[in-house]
């Protein structure tokens, strides 16, 4: 069936079904803004016109992580399996603007109530925007995270374990996140405390390089090319 991307989104022409990892995968490397960025996923949603097989969007469900994460949110032990991270929301560009996106979300939510999950947990990153999108879909708000700062060493090590006093590379801001959960299950606490949701004008633009891709350690006098912006670390 071929998508109109001139028609507005209408709800109860679409369902949501489960898909395969690699559908999944496949079709947010080419739509997603992290592009091939890898991730893992416990659960994936595509949304489909019920009379197409077409995949118009997908939101993948992941187990948290981090050594710490769901520890930090609710006290759990990283075993448990009934907390999620939502890993991915990606729709085509063409519905953009439309409520797709919420639809999608906000199934998948209900969808993943029949699977025993308790609460889904997302970060949105604060330097691209406040999280609009689960403000829609009725997420709680936890605040932002700690200021951090990572290291990018010479040799292409990203916070490489043991001191770096003597290692050449360059430390550089990580951009903050708004924590959301949507909790299913009321008994299940949050640690971290609930504010009032992020204005859109709550974005923040973090310097690496001031835009000449170009970035100094001073402790040994090199200058290398920004790893962030060009995703490599070489000598210039």
């Amino acid at each position: 069936m071929e998508i109109n991307t001139n028609s507005s989104f209408k709800k109860k022409d679409h369902i949501l079904k489960l898909v395969d990892k690699k559908v999944a995968y496949d079709f947010i490397r080419k739509h997603h803004y992290l592009g091939d960025a890898k991730f893992f996923s416990k659960y994936a949603y595509g949304l489909f016109h019920k009379d197409g097989d077409i995949m118009m969007g997908v939101a993948t469900f992941s187990n948290p992580q981090g050594n710490v994460a769901l520890k930090g949110w609710f006290g759990l032990d990283n075993s448990d399996q009934t907390v999620l991270e939502l890993s991915r929301l990606c729709v085509l560009p063409q519905l953009n603007g439309t409520n797709a996106t919420s639809y999608l979300l906000g199934n998948s939510l209900k969808l993943l109530r029949k699977e025993g999950i308790r609460a889904v947990i997302t970060l949105a990153d604060d330097s691209r925007h406040n999280g609009s999108i689960y403000q829609v879909c009725n997420f709680k708000y936890y605040g932002l995270t700690d200021n951090k700062t990572d290291f990018f060493s010479a040799d292409g090590r990203v916070n490489p374990r043991g001191s770096t006093k003597d290692v050449q590379g360059v430390w550089l801001p990580r951009t903050q996140k708004h924590r959301y959960a949507y909790i299913i299950d009321d008994t299940l606490n949050c640690l971290y405390q609930e504010k009032p949701y992020p204005k859109k004008t709550d974005t923040k633009e973090y310097d690496c390089c001031g835009g000449t891709k170009v970035v100094y350690d001073k402790r040994f006098n090199v200058k290398y090319s920004c790893p962030k912006c060009t995703d490599s670390i070489n000598l210039v």
